[in-house]
């Protein structure tokens, strides 16, 4: 059983993180730490976790505590990383991994001199449409991918409903920290390839004090397909893609919810469409972030390399970085 120390205590840790943690039967949750203590007592309480931090410095020095799963806003992740890597922690980050690809590089850089595992948290690899999707994609059903199209939309986010998320000091940005990094990790996986260049549109553009609402990005990948990724705080609610082939096209839709027993969810469509008609493709799927967090515990177990590393989240960011330049200057960057 891998033990882990939660550092960050918030609404999707509750609902999402820890049920899952629990039901994997390879995660013990032993140990909390959050800034709001009504927060992490809340956390404790529900799901019987022992040890109630009032510092995150007592929570790295628990010797109960094998991994920190760090859940904090996105400004504290690299800090807490290094420091955690210091203290002989492996460390498991929700994304975005940093707030920059630099922060990126020193989290990585300490997890490797400290010999200890960094996993990321891109949960959408895990669902079994993603899955089936990059089965196909691998047996040549689609034949040669040309272009994937994804897009990520919750409008409504605001302040008042999103809180520290569209604070640009504490989150770093708008939809493309909060949003993209699934996406361009999704594609970069589906085609197993690296982006090499990126256009975008950014609105607004991304300040010290404000963040970004929209923004549309075009990635070309070093065999030559391209993704279009779209994602926004303010227009309705969308989280799809398509892959498309030179003779034929997979449309998912709704097969990336974080909980696919919430009701009135499921666990999405994945729909093949030829030149003739198209189908329902059938796929076996397990909630995803159960796999997730089961997968990289066996990974620590067995001493291999954790399913989603701390380099795929450098290449995340990277490319997030790059179209935030994009956005800024008009022109295509370069990677």
């Amino acid at each position: 059983m891998i033990r882990f120390g939660m550092c960050g205590c918030g609404g999707f840790i509750e609902k999402a993180v820890l049920p899952m943690m629990l039901r994997s039967g390879k995660a013990m949750p032993v140990a909390a730490y959050d800034a709001n203590a009504a927060a992490r007592d809340r956390v404790a309480d529900a799901f019987g976790i022992a040890h109630r931090c009032a510092t995150y410095e007592e929570l790295l020095a628990d010797p109960d505590v094998d991994v920190v799963y760090v859940a904090s806003p996105n400004a504290f992740h690299c800090d807490q990383t290094v420091r955690a890597a210091a203290a002989g922690k492996h460390v498991f980050c929700q994304k975005p991994m940093g707030m920059d690809a630099a922060e990126c590089e020193r989290m990585v850089r300490a997890c490797d001199d400290a010999g200890v595992r960094l996993g990321m948290g891109f949960c959408y690899r895990f669902q079994g449409a993603q899955e089936e999707a990059k089965r196909r994609i691998g047996d040549g059903t689609l034949g040669a991918v040309t272009r994937l199209d994804l897009s990520f939309n919750l409008g409504g986010y605001n302040p008042r409903t999103a809180g520290w998320r569209c604070d640009a000091k504490l989150a770093g940005g708008g939809p493309l920290m909060d949003l993209a990094p699934h996406l361009v990790d999704l594609a970069a996986w589906l085609l197993d390839d690296t982006v090499v260049s990126v256009m975008a549109y950014v609105d607004p553009e991304r300040t010290a004090d404000a963040i970004e609402l929209d923004a549309c990005a075009t990635l070309l990948f070093s065999r030559g397909a391209r993704a279009s990724l779209d994602v926004s705080f303010v227009r309705g609610n969308m989280h799809n893609y398509a892959i498309v082939g030179r003779t034929g096209q997979l449309r998912a839709v709704g097969t990336m919810c974080w909980n696919n027993e919430l009701p009135g969810i499921g666990k999405g469509r994945l729909l093949l469409e030829k030149e003739m008609g198209s189908e329902p493709v059938p796929f076996e799927t397990e909630e995803h972030l159960e796999k997730e967090m089961r997968l990289f515990c066996e990974a620590l177990e067995a001493g291999r390399p954790v399913p989603v590393s701390g380099r795929d989240g450098l290449a995340a960011q990277r490319v997030i970085d790059a179209i935030y330049e994009s956005g800024r200057t008009g022109r295509r960057v370069d990677l």
